[in-house]
């Protein structure tokens, strides 16, 4: 699988439909190890810079997929272009539409959202997909993540249920770094960290119009949700990450000259301008 680096992340180069393939394919085979996705977006390359918690999560990870619009415009820009957008909120649908597609249940575990809102989305769920099953909802306390004894009960929920799929709906990076702590006992076949995507399958919140997905700007209608916590996070990344994208080309311009200037390189450069030439 070919993958490309990108801000210091290691990020898988696929499709959509190759994303859902790919965690199909854990699904189907016999139970060895629970095995997660990540999704970087901006806020995440932003966060990976200076947290090396989130890098060990990544470096961890069986498929990074990229959640955010921006992301596929700077691959594009670095010349090393990422396909499409894969984002998160897309992916567990689409994984859900594969279940009813070739008539095969699929269990699921939804870790996260406000009280009430888990039970909704498992309602939702229901109504929309026939092979889908939710076999069981939490949602944890703040600060669960500190209680030793709160997270005992919900790895042993989660062992006792023994998912196909655990949805982990925590925001960034929390979600991420619960699952990569806790990925040695996680009983399920695979994990997703999905942010506001429970939420979203409850009727909780709405997404972004489809054609603010397309333009990149689905930040805008996320900020109009939750301007308190949201609108400082957005404003750091909006400083932050043109800064990435510069040390990044610059990065990637002193490599092409150091090669560039490398006697061997420049050898094998123009022995192939000269066979070229020759034909």
């Amino acid at each position: 699988m070919k993958t490309i680096q990108l801000f210091g992340m290691k990020i898988d180069s696929l499709r959509m439909s190759e994303a859902v393939e790919r965690v199909r394919s854990w699904i189907d085979e016999p139970f060895e190890r629970m095995r997660y996705v990540v999704t970087p977006n901006l806020d995440h390359a932003v966060l990976f810079q200076d947290r090396a918690d989130l890098r060990a999560a990544y470096a961890d990870a069986s498929l990074t997929i990229a959640d955010g619009q921006p992301l596929i415009w700077a691959s594009r820009l670095l010349r090393k272009p990422l396909p499409e957008r894969v984002a998160g909120s897309d992916l567990v649908p689409r994984l859900f539409d594969d279940a009813d597609r070739r008539g095969r249940e699929l269990t699921v575990f939804l870790l996260g959202a406000a009280p009430g809102v888990g039970a909704r989305a498992a309602d939702a769920i229901a109504k929309r997909w026939k092979h889908v099953r939710v076999v069981g909802v939490e949602s944890p306390p703040l600060g669960f993540d500190k209680s030793e004894a709160e997270t005992e009960r919900l790895l042993a929920a989660i062992e006792q249920a023994a998912p196909d799929l655990l949805l982990v709906g925590l925001g960034a990076p929390k979600q991420e770094l619960w699952i990569h702590r806790h990925r040695e006992r996680i009983h399920a076949r695979a994990a997703l960290g999905i942010g506001a995507v429970i939420d979203f399958l409850a009727g909780e919140r709405q997404r972004a119009p489809v054609w603010m997905q397309r333009c990149g700007i689905e930040w805008l209608h996320r900020i109009s949700q939750e301007p308190k916590r949201l609108g400082k996070r957005y404003a750091y990344d909006a400083w932050r990450f043109p800064q990435l994208l510069l040390r990044e080309a610059f990065s990637r311009k002193a490599k092409e000259t150091d090669a560039a200037t490398d006697p061997e390189v420049a050898y094998r450069v123009a022995a192939t301008a000269s066979r070229r030439s020759a034909v």
